[in-house]
């Protein structure tokens, strides 16, 4: 179902090290609205969605949150930052209670909205916070494939409480696929 490639989905340049600024990409990294968190929770939620289309748009995105992972890394490694870890800016380790967890589909999309939304903002926040034009290229783009993500989620929840067809699904899949042809 995952794919790799060699080639990252956006090109990393960075000016020149900033360890600080590194640090506080590990709350990207490992953070409670970090990547790892959306990875973790959206591999459980499409686990209980039994929405054919739904199920796929989860295993699309999960791999590309796994390629926004490798991003972060490579990036923080090109800051000269720490060694990458699976903690937040301050080096407290991931938790897995930063998922949301239940069984109601509905609910679950609304909890994964949520999480595009303030992974969205934590990248926004990052955006103030260097100069590097490169790095900044690169967060803007991170921070937009959250929106992207977070669209297809409300409009996956939004048919699904309308009980909507199989044609509406599949628009959202074909959608997310040509989000990522500017990206080819």
């Amino acid at each position: 179902m995952y794919n790799y490639r060699k080639r990252f989905f956006y090109p990393i340049h960075v000016e020149r090290p900033d360890p600080v600024f590194a640090k506080r990409l590990l709350e990207h990294y490992g953070g409670k609205e970090g990547e790892l968190t959306q990875i973790t929770q959206y591999l459980d939620h499409q686990s209980k969605i039994t929405n054919r289309f739904v199920r796929e748009l989860f295993g699309l995105v999960i791999a590309e949150e796994l390629a926004h992972l490798e991003i972060l890394s490579t990036l923080i490694h090109k800051l000269e930052g720490e060694t990458i870890q699976f903690a937040n800016k301050q080096g407290e380790p991931w938790k897995l209670n930063y998922i949301v967890q239940g069984t109601a589909p509905l609910n679950l999309l609304k909890a994964d909205i949520e999480l595009e939304i303030r992974s969205r903002g934590v990248y926004e926040k990052s955006l103030g916070m260097t100069k590097d034009p490169g790095v900044r290229k690169i967060i803007h783009f991170l921070a937009h494939r959250e929106g992207v993500h977070q669209n297809l989620f409300i409009r996956s929840r939004k048919y699904m409480a309308e009980g909507a067809s199989n044609d509406k699904y599949s628009q959202i899949i074909y959608d997310y696929k040509m989000s990522l042809q500017v990206l080819e």
